[in-house]
């Protein structure tokens, strides 16, 4: 059974694309309420989401581990100015780390998917946590990705 991308390929990444070039500068640099991120450092943190989740995917198969370390995501946004930042430079970049995730996950071999490993941090980490006393598999934390992209995808485009 392949890995839940829940729907996500590189031609969903490609029209989402096309949805989040249409945003006005204006909306989504705008917070979404008071204290909150605005769109595009939402989106930023989705950039940042990718590209630590990137090295995951192929550090899991190249170490036969699951065992990640968690990122400072707040400061990661903050420090990387993603507010100040082009919105269209954003979505290409987010574009094509997409498009190339899911390139990693189609490649990456069923048996090695869905290997228990009782060790891990997806307690700490996961979108959808998951009990330190239950094993989990590199299958869970790409599906707890996909989840968290769309969680996201769902607060930055108009409904």
């Amino acid at each position: 059974m392949p890995v839940s991308t829940m729907g996500f390929s590189a031609d969903r990444i490609a029209e989402l694309s096309e949805d989040l070039f249409e945003l006005q500068e204006s909306f989504v640099s705008k917070p979404r309420k008071e204290g909150a991120w605005s769109r595009k450092q939402i989106l930023g943190h989705l950039i940042d989401s990718a590209s630590v989740n990137h090295q995951r995917f192929i550090e899991a198969q190249v170490n036969d581990s699951i065992v990640f370390d968690c990122y400072a995501h707040r400061e990661w946004v903050e420090l990387q100015g993603y507010q100040e930042q082009d919105w269209e430079e954003l979505v290409t970049l987010w574009s094509a780390l997409n498009m190339h995730l899911c390139t990693i996950v189609e490649r990456i071999p069923e048996e090695i998917l869905r290997k228990q490993h009782t060790a891990h941090r997806f307690d700490q980490m996961a979108y959808r946590p998951v009990p330190k006393d239950q094993p989990s598999t590199l299958g869970y934390i790409i599906e707890d990705y996909f989840a968290h992209l769309q969680y996201h995808l769902d607060q930055i485009l108009p409904e």
